[in-house]
């Protein structure tokens, strides 16, 4: 349900930054989040199916939302969305074989854990590049400004 919950969340953020009524963003972000889900949660139990769905309806709806009502924040947003939803991935994987491993850390297949650390490097080389570029664009503005 956490995994679902912030994968719908992250889906609507991201859907509300590129379509901005939100009416259709979070029908969009739903559909989206349903089609997701669904394939994660293939050959599960009945019970599992059903909290994702309805994980998926509050996730999807908030993030579309959060998107939407931003100001100036949505680079944190998604960076912040997007390391929730790496860590339920890592701690899912790692409950999951809980019964294997009695050692969390060895329950966690390393594809999932390179998966993770090669994520986090490209969502920190990717925000420093958008902060460079900010800032570049307020110093350019400032020196227009100072010039009339």
């Amino acid at each position: 349900m956490f995994v679902t919950m912030t994968k719908s969340t992250l889906v609507g953020i991201l859907v509300g930054i590129w379509i901005s009524d939100i009416v259709f963003a979070t029908v969009i972000a739903i559909l989206v989040s349903f089609l997701l889900v669904s394939i994660m949660t293939y050959q599960l139990s009945v019970r599992v199916i059903l909290e994702s769905v309805s994980a998926l309806f509050m996730g999807a709806m908030m993030g579309a939302m959060l998107s939407i009502m931003t100001t100036n924040n949505q680079l944190l947003s998604i960076i912040f969305f997007t390391v929730i939803y790496l860590v339920s991935c890592i701690l899912a994987a790692g409950l999951w074989n809980r019964q294997t491993y009695h050692n969390f850390i060895k329950g966690i297949p390393s594809k999932v854990k390179v998966s993770f650390a090669l994520a986090l490097l490209c969502l920190a080389v990717t925000a420093y590049l958008d902060f460079l570029t900010l800032a570049s664009d307020e110093v350019e503005i400032e020196q227009h400004e100072h010039q009339h």
